[in-house]
């Protein structure tokens, strides 16, 4: 059996040091944890037919909201009006885009087609794909400070035609199109 000198065993380095190769992996291991856990909560996938983009990342909003953006927002007060429409109540987070923002002018004609200034946005349906009747959002003028007139790609889209203007306090994020 071989024994061990003092001096040897004080050669070993103790064990918070770190080789330059340890070192190396460490900082690649939390270059990659990172990341990991930063991203996943800013990204959202969009399964709805009612947008063109389905990759979105979600940014904190800084009061530059403009006609065009995407918005993911929570409608309280017409929770219950998205619950008759058959939307889960456990996923009560929509996406969709700004499509008149405040003191922009909106309109809406006898055929029930919303305008922003000139631009169409879509007709509101009398009747969803289920032969429900759907809500009818009844509004023409400018629209007020801190609302947004939201819609959808898909002309069958439950947007703003539908459950009304969103105020800038139900707004939670911006979403900027990945894919």
């Amino acid at each position: 059996m071989e024994r061990k000198s003092i001096s040897e065993s004080s050669k070993k380095r103790p064990s918070h040091n770190l080789t330059a190769r340890e070192k190396s992996l460490a900082l690649v291991f939390l270059a990659a944890l990172l990341p990991g856990l930063w991203l996943p909560p800013r990204i959202i996938v969009a399964t709805s037919a009612s947008l063109n983009h389905r990759l979105f990342f979600l940014t904190k909003i800084r009061n530059n909201i403009k006609t065009g953006d995407y918005l993911v927002f929570r409608h309280q007060d017409k929770m219950k009006t998205f619950l008759q429409q058959g939307l889960n109540k456990e996923n009560d987070r929509l996406i969709k885009q700004a499509g008149c923002s405040p003191k922009e002018m909106l309109t809406r004609d006898e055929n029930n087609q919303f305008f922003c200034g000139q631009t169409p946005l879509g007709k509101a349906l009398a009747k969803d794909s289920q032969g429900r009747s759907l809500p009818q959002f009844h509004f023409i003028g400018p629209v007020p400070d801190d609302n947004y007139f939201m819609v959808g790609a898909n002309p069958r889209s439950f947007d703003s035609r539908y459950f009304g203007l969103i105020h800038a306090d139900e707004i939670l994020y911006k979403a900027l199109p990945l894919w």
